[in-house]
């Protein structure tokens, strides 16, 4: 895979159940541990279209957890 199609693929992974973040880092996360040589592009574009970053971006708790 070059680089320009993991920066395609990473875009459609960002579109997950139309732009939700938590669900977009599910499947980038997913994405990088197969392919981790672009760990770094993912993490541009993820915080690049969400404003936050891969790392620090954790699902709130809900109530009846």
């Amino acid at each position: 895979m070059t680089e320009h199609q993991a920066r395609q693929v990473i875009e459609i992974l960002l579109t997950a159940d139309g732009g939700c973040k938590y669900c977009a880092k599910n499947l980038l996360t997913l994405f990088l541990e197969n392919f981790p040589e672009y760990k770094k592009i993912g993490e541009e574009l993820f915080k690049e279209r969400f404003g936050v970053k891969l790392e620090n971006l954790k699902r709130k708790r809900r109530r009846d957890d």
